[in-house]
């Protein structure tokens, strides 16, 4: 083995380990003694370095040293942390991504540095030679953009030899409590805040402001006694330092303690490191005084107060049956637990309250829960989450503990589907399947723990819209033993109980509250706040000079027509998706239908007018009409005027918008509307060119199943299936039913078949004069002439008639003062005919075919 003497370099297995830069770079203490063996080969004074070096290395291990120079980094709170290097780098370091390390100034080799610590974070971005760093970062190393700073890897045990100013990974402890306060900067110059009606507001900046400090704390992940804080609040960077931490004990007891006071007796300084976690409290001190503010941040738990049950069922109406049976579930474990084990019963566990949103499902889970003698701790449920390993099953754990400790105790989870979403289909991973699992664990062991006298004495409240999205493992017995389903109940007389209203017969309200199809008591509670708001603008419009100093005037009442003049302006919140502004049309407006008419009100009107005759002869509404008949004999018209007459909520599906090219998408389609007209009932749902969804199946191109069958099926299926359909009426349209498939038209499902024909004389007549009412015509005008010529018009080319006589009046005279009838007979002359008698003779032998009878 040879080496060029005068070369200036010593090359082992590719390691360079003299250079003319003189920096050494060793990989072990082997390759020391191999270089010191061969150092005869060497100059002198080359011989001499590599003694030395052996030296050095005998009685400690080099890691790698580079220099790299400093770049600001921006990004968030979260990235505070974060070193960002090349990945090449990192190789030359022997690093991997996310190793600890502390990064200082590049001093020659002084004992004593300002260090802070962060993780490495590879990037392509960046240059080798380059590291980018966050201001926090900055601050507490003291280095500016541009030095030379150097890393070192924080040892996993203490190594005072090697690295005297780091501390060591082992000894670093979770940080309970943190205290910081604000550095002023080089000028002294104070900023004035903004001026605040009250101390809240000051007090709701503070704790934003202590809120956004925790989150960059949780970012930067580790604290050291001298780390330095910059955040971007309201527009300017302000520092903070750390004033004191106060550190969790561990969970060696008495050992950990011990090692704790030894710690404290040595000699040598003792370098402190803490990691922040979301369990960390932070609190910010002011520059002129050191008192302790509360903690900021919303609780995850909250607790409420205990009043009679009178006071807290008040606000909660329409479920006095419900109530009764909820208090007996709830009071007599809570109060009387010996009565069940006398009998060798275990009490019921929890309950679940299920139904639409704003139905008080919470107000009424909150009611019950102040009602009782029992302590009550309220979880939200999407507060409990958390991104960290472990954390959410923890806070739980600590509920269900708290909750223990203060037997007897309701515990209410708010959202519940959030919390505990399915673990088979559900989108959540492991996170929410541990959740889940935790939760089934401490409901079953709050079962063990209740034979223990006070101890176990815990009932668990659940609420939720969406009870078919939380795991199927809950809802049975000893978990949620019961569940109950909160619909839409009559509430308005208790919204209006607490306000000052003058509402006249009593009757006023219960005929309003029918009026209100499909509202929630959170329409309800809408409804009412927007009928006070019209109360206050009718009064100050009518006493404009009032004194503030005198007091509010016993005028201003809320009066039943406040209350039908705002129902109008809420919309129920089922209806708010698939609400769309329409034109009022009442019966008035549709001539030379008077039959039909007669149908519709007594399917649509006479079930909410008159439901006991209904229940006295034991007949039961019809669930469904389909109207029939030529193009323009007013079919959607009237279905539009039955559902402004009638008042309920109305659902419009034109056929072929439901159709879709993904599979499965039509049929999803169709089961949500029925959906939300089953929760917004009564209504009416109209399809309008239903024969673009109901095709008879045994019609179709080459005797297969048509590419619309799913679609047919999902509709008989809604209409007249396994579950029945309650409040919800189905109206039909089609200009062609007989393409539409037989099942369609059974009794149960499309009860009353109505043919739609074109208008006779006397219908005839009715239109003109109704769409005549609007114009200006010439008086005497001959209305039964007009009639008389448009034998065999559809009511829609009756209308078109009326516009084309009024545009050519206005072509011959644009300031003409009326529409001659000469103008109407010329525009009657020309109109075409549509309805032509072979499409009548269809019809006829169509409804022949299957016995109906016209309307």
């Amino acid at each position: 083995m040879s080496l060029p003497a005068s070369s200036g370099n010593v090359v082992l297995s590719g390691s360079v380990c003299w250079t003319n830069a003189r920096r050494w770079t060793c990989v072990s203490s082997e390759t020391i003694k191999l270089l010191v063996t061969i150092a005869s080969w060497t100059t002198p004074r080359e011989a001499i370095v590599l003694k030395k070096l052996k030296h050095n290395t005998l009685n400690k291990t080099l890691m790698p040293v580079a220099r790299f120079t400093v770049s600001p980094a921006e990004g968030e709170s979260r990235c505070a942390k974060r070193v960002i290097i090349h990945p090449d780098s990192l190789k030359t370091l022997k690093l991997c991504s996310g190793d600890v390390i502390a990064l200082s100034l590049a001093d020659n080799g002084n004992a004593k540095k300002d260090f802070a610590v962060g993780v490495l974070w590879p990037s392509l971005e960046v240059s080798q030679n380059t590291i980018l760093l966050s201001s926090s970062l900055s601050l507490t190393a003291r280095v500016t953009e541009g030095n030379q700073v150097q890393i070192s890897p924080l040892p996993g045990k203490a190594l005072n030899k090697a690295t005297p100013f780091l501390p060591s990974l082992h000894d670093a402890r979770e940080a309970r409590h943190v205290r910081l306060r604000e550095i002023s900067r080089s000028s002294p110059t104070v900023i004035p805040t903004r001026a605040s009606s009250d101390g809240r507001d000051n007090a709701k900046r503070r704790d934003w402001l202590t809120l956004l400090l925790r989150e960059h704390l949780i970012g930067l992940k580790f604290l050291t006694p001298s780390q330095i804080l910059e955040v971007l609040y309201e527009g300017r960077q302000r520092r903070f330092s750390v004033e004191s931490v106060s550190a969790r004990l561990g969970t060696g007891g008495s050992v950990s303690s011990i090692t704790e006071d030894v710690r404290s007796l040595s000699v040598h300084s003792q370098l402190s490191l803490w990691t922040v976690g979301w369990d960390t409290s932070v609190d910010v001190l002011d520059n002129v005084t050191d008192d302790q503010v509360d903690y900021p941040h919303k609780r995850d738990v909250e607790t409420i107060e205990q009043i009679t049950p009178s006071d807290a069922y008040a606000t909660v109406g329409g479920l006095d049956k419900t109530i009764a049976e909820i208090r007996d579930l709830i009071e007599i474990p809570l109060t009387r637990p010996e009565l069940f084990r006398y009998f060798g019963l275990k009490p019921p566990r929890g309950i679940l309250l299920h139904g639409p949103p704003g139905t008080g499902k919470t107000h009424l889970a909150r009611a019950i829960a102040a009602s009782t003698k029992s302590s009550v701790i309220i979880i939200n449920g999407p507060e409990l989450s958390s991104a960290y390993h472990g954390e959410t099953e923890a806070r739980l754990r600590d509920v269900f503990k708290d909750a223990q400790a203060k037997s007897p105790c309701i515990v209410v989870l708010d959202e519940i589907d959030a919390l505990v979403p399915r673990r088979e289909e559900g989108a959540g991973g492991e996170v929410e399947k541990r959740v889940v699992a935790t939760l089934l664990t401490i409901m079953d062991g709050m079962e063990d723990e209740a034979a223990d006298g006070n101890r176990g004495r815990v009932v668990v409240i659940g609420t939720t819209n969406r009870p078919n999205a939380i795991d199927p493992a809950l809802r049975r017995p000893g978990r949620f033993d019961r569940e109950f389903e909160i619909g839409k109940r009559p509430i308005l007389p208790v919204r209006c109980s607490g306000r000052r209203s003058t509402f006249g017969n009593p009757r006023a309200l219960q005929t309003l509250a029918s009026r209100a199809h499909g509202y929630v008591g959170a329409d309800l509670s809408a409804v009412v706040r927007e009928a006070g708001t019209i109360a206050i603008k009718r009064w100050m419009s009518a006493s404009p000079s009032f004194d503030k100093d005198a007091g509010i005037h016993t005028s201003l009442d809320l009066t039943i027509s406040d209350l039908s003049d705002a129902l109008p302006s809420v919309r129920p919140s089922a209806m708010r998706s698939v609400f769309f502004e329409t034109p009022p049309v009442r019966y008035s407006d549709v001539g030379g239908q008077a039959s039909a008419i007669q149908k519709l009100r007594e399917a649509v009107e006479w079930p909410l007018l008159h439901p006991e005759a209904f229940e006295r002869l034991g007949a039961r509404p019809p669930k469904g009409l389909l109207l029939y008949g030529p193009p323009g004999c007013s079919k959607t018209i009237l279905v539009r005027a039955c559902a402004t007459e009638s008042g309920v909520n109305f659902l419009a599906v034109k056929g072929p918008e439901l159709l879709s090219k993904f599979v499965g998408e039509s049929e999803r389609a169709v089961r949500e509307i029925f959906r939300k007209a089953r929760a917004a009932s009564p209504s009416i749902i109209f399809f309008d060119e239903i024969d673009a969804l109901g095709t008879s199946r045994t019609d179709s191109d080459g005797g297969g199943a048509s590419s619309h069958e799913g679609v047919l099926t999902s509709l008989l299926n809604e209409m007249d299936g396994v579950q029945e359909l309650v409040g919800v009426t189905v109206i039909a349209a089609t200009n062609r039913p007989d393409v539409m498939d037989s099942a369609l038209m059974r009794p149960g499902r499309l009860d009353r078949i109505l043919f739609i024909g074109p208008p006779d004389q006397e219908g005839r007549e009715e239109i003109l004069r109704i769409r005549t009412k609007k114009m200006s015509v010439e008086p005497g005008f001959d209305v039964a002439k007009i009639a008389t010529m448009t034998d065999g018009c559809s009511g829609a080319e009756i209308t078109a008639l009326c516009q084309e006589a009024a545009l050519l009046t206005m072509q011959k005279d644009i300031n003409a003062p009326y529409v001659p009838q000469s103008a109407f007979e010329d525009a009657a002359k020309a109109i075409g005919k549509q309805i032509t008698p072979e499409m009548m003779k269809r019809f006829h032998d169509w409804s022949k075919k299957f016995g109906l009878t016209s309307a």
